[in-house]
């Protein structure tokens, strides 16, 4: 089904960036509340800006941007494996949250070493683990809902 006349793929490139959009607000709030929350924007900006050390602003803007179009590729991800019925047969909050521990992992395993931050991003906090998964929780269980509702038929 399509809606506004767009293809799916790019309804799961919008609810991917939606979802991480979501991620995003959930770390405003931990970085307000919670001691020690890690400035992901300024990490991810390390990845792309070569070594060159770029104002904190700048950095930010960067890794926000960088974190929001992953997001949208792990929702086109998402997206196709579903249609292809390789791990789930639709589109729900759980099958969501079900495939947003895969970027999770991602993140603790791959990215976080790479950022000298160590794996689970244990230098940065022995709870940096357990924060990550429930906003990668919230990211999938908003990619999921979203696309039942622009996509709402089983394939």
């Amino acid at each position: 089904m399509e809606i506004l006349h767009l293809p799916n793929f790019a309804w799961y490139l919008i609810a991917g960036a939606i979802g991480a959009f979501c991620l995003s607000m959930g770390r405003f709030a931990g970085q307000k509340f919670i001691p020690h929350f890690p400035d992901m924007p300024l990490l991810l900006s390390r990845l792309v800006d070569w070594g060159k050390p770029e104002p904190k602003r700048a950095a930010r803007i960067m890794g926000t941007y960088f974190h929001l179009g992953t997001g949208a590729l792990w929702g086109l991800a998402f997206g196709l494996l579903t249609e292809k019925q390789f791990f789930f047969v639709e589109f729900t909050a759980v099958s969501g949250m079900l495939f947003s521990i895969i970027p999770w992992l991602f993140l603790m395993i791959i990215l976080f070493p790479i950022l000298r931050e160590g794996f689970f991003g244990l230098k940065i906090s022995p709870h940096q683990w357990f924060f990550a998964l429930l906003l990668h929780l919230l990211y999938g269980a908003v990619m999921g809902i979203l696309l039942s509702l622009f996509i709402p038929v089983k394939f």
